[in-house]
Parts: C-alpha cells; sequence; structure tokens
C-alpha cells in the first residue's frame, strides 16, 4: 500500500511539472493578415471647358495685373477663379468666361464674372451675377442669348453695341420661365463642374 501512495505521488508530481507545450510564434504557422484596401480619392471630373492649364496659366497673369494694386491685399479665397471657353459668334475663336470668387468679388446680389476675347480682353464685365449661366443655341446679333438667374427669375442678355449687359438685375424678365432643353451651362456645381485655379 506504501508503494501505491508512493507511486501515485511521484506520478502526480511528474504530470504536473511537464511544460505544457505552448505555440509560439515561431512554431505557428504565419497568419495571413490581410492588408488594408487602399481607396483612391474619387477623381473630381470637370468639364473639358474649364481646365487647360495654358488658358489657366495665361488667366493668372491676367487676373493679377486686373486686379493691380489690390492684389497684395487680397485674401487666399478671394484669390480663385473658375473659367469656361466657348465660341459665341462662331467665329472659330473661343470666348472665356471666367467667374471670380471670394467676398471681395462677391455679394450678396451675387459676383463678378468677365467675358474676355482671344487676347484677354474684356468684352463684358458682369456684376451682381450668379451661376450658373446658360448658353442658348440661338443667336441674336450674331452672338448666343446668355440667360442667368436673377431674383427668381430668369433675365436674358441679349449682346448688343459690341457687349452683353452687365447688370442683370436692371433686366426684365425673360419672357419664358426656364432655359431650353438644348441649353449649354457653365458654372453648375452638379450639371457642369469647373476646375478652380488661384492666382
Amino acid at each position: 500500500m506504501k508503494y501505491v501512495f508512493l507511486s501515485l505521488i511521484f506520478t502526480f508530481l511528474v504530470l504536473s511539472c511537464k511544460p505544457e507545450k505552448k505555440e509560439t510564434i515561431e512554431n505557428s504557422s504565419p497568419v495571413e493578415k490581410e492588408a488594408p484596401e487602399t481607396v483612391e480619392p474619387a477623381q473630381e471630373s470637370f468639364v473639358p471647358q474649364s481646365t487647360d492649364e495654358q488658358t489657366a496659366n495665361n488667366l493668372k497673369v491676367f487676373l493679377k495685373n486686373y486686379t493691380g494694386d489690390d492684389y497684395p491685399t487680397l485674401q487666399d479665397i478671394d484669390k480663385r477663379f473658375q473659367f469656361y471657353n466657348k465660341d459665341l459668334n462662331d467665329d472659330g475663336n473661343d470666348e472665356i468666361f471666367v467667374r471670380l470668387m471670394g467676398p471681395y468679388f462677391c455679394g450678396s446680389g451675387g459676383c463678378t464674372f468677365l467675358l474676355l476675347d482671344k487676347y484677354a480682353e474684356i468684352i463684358t464685365k458682369f456684376t451682381v451675377t450668379r451661376a450658373p449661366i446658360f448658353i442658348e443655341p440661338s443667336k441674336v446679333n450674331g452672338w448666343s442669348l446668355l440667360l442667368v438667374k436673377d431674383s427668381g427669375v430668369f433675365k436674358e442678355l441679349v449682346f448688343e453695341n459690341g457687349t452683353y449687359p452687365s447688370n442683370p438685375s436692371v433686366l426684365p424678365k425673360a419672357p419664358y420661365d426656364a432655359p431650353s432643353g438644348h441649353a449649354e451651362i457653365m458654372f453648375d456645381e452638379n450639371f457642369a463642374k469647373s476646375k478652380t485655379f488661384d492666382f
């Protein structure tokens, strides 16, 4: 009996002292970790009439000269612009609409827009004008009819005596309530987004 008891104790001690087999990192099979998915930022799409880098660079020089002595006092937010190329009179040369941005150029009634010829001469300086601007396919005096919305109604801008009307707010309401289905739209964040540049 004494031997049985000692044998049990010995077995118990041997079993309790036997080191547990632990799986180490080195011995374990490598766990494949999935690389986190890299999400590419969505490439913004802009209308092609607003992305030409050479035009943008030329406009940067023009706008610095246009703002003149005020340029050094402008805030960064005031040094932003968009443009849109469009041949308005079918002469084979694009005119350039320039949308100026920031509080220096914008107020409660709208912003300043410029229409330039191919030589960067100002055809029209639009004041208190809101985007978007619609270019109708119909021509008056050889130039495209423009439409803008002012105080909730559309106003027609008709080219006359070498320019378009500069202040839509003083014009009468257009004889219709919406642009035609064939109008080209400019400076619309949803349908015709233009690229923004700094000057």
